[in-house]
């Protein structure tokens, strides 16, 4: 019993990931059932044993991005941050960040490109996750605002703002169009800019 279970999650997760391919090639209206199926290398019936239609296995798809997403997010602010500011911690958290969605790149940009126009609930969902991410990131601002280690002048919202503008910028703008992007040069990019501007630092060239 427990390996039929098993086996109808693999196949379901077979027919998301084929979708998501598919999605992501030519686009929500330009892809037909027929592409998954052919994508995913099933029959025709065994798609219907998962999905009513296109729309389904869609909206199933953008379930899953959340699902993905909310499990790094709840990994993120359950960590033991350190009292004092790290360059090297700052770098590794952009990073993992980074190499998720590099790694779920199809994913992405199916999500990114179409999953409003699909899903009405899905900028409702998006922003309340977005929001539970900056009111952490503005929380840690103050504590270090409060131990004077970063400038009390500066908004911890706004901070936070910004970084979600650099954060949407990077993916759509180099992670996306990439076929391999480099992660680790635009972490250091990012956390460079982020924790010294653009003013120059004693030592630069």
């Amino acid at each position: 019993m427990a390996r039929t279970v098993l086996d109808k999650e693999i196949r379901r997760q077979q027919l998301l990931d084929a979708a998501t391919k598919v999605f992501s090639r030519k686009g929500y209206l330009e892809t037909s059932i027929d592409d998954i199926i052919e994508e995913a290398g099933v029959a025709r019936g065994t798609f219907y044993l998962y999905f009513p239609g296109k729309k389904e296995i869609f909206l199933a798809i953008i379930d899953h991005y959340f699902e993905l997403v909310s499990e790094l997010v709840t990994r993120f602010m359950a960590e033991e941050w350190p009292a004092y500011l790290n360059r090297a911690r700052f770098r590794e958290h952009v990073l993992t960040w980074l190499r998720f969605f590099a790694q779920h790149q199809d994913l992405t940009k199916v999500i990114y490109r179409e999953a409003t126009s699909i899903d009405p609930q899905f900028e409702a969902r998006w922003n309340r996750l977005g929001e539970t991410m900056k009111d952490f990131l503005s929380e840690r601002i103050r504590v270090l605002q409060e131990d004077g280690q970063v400038r009390k002048t500066l908004d911890p919202q706004a901070w936070a703002l910004f970084m979600e503008g650099i954060f949407h910028a990077a993916i759509c703008n180099y992670i996306l169009p990439a076929e391999h992007p480099d992660l680790e040069w635009l972490a250091d990019q990012w956390v460079d800019f982020v924790l010294w501007g653009i003013t120059p630092r004693e030592g630069d060239a």
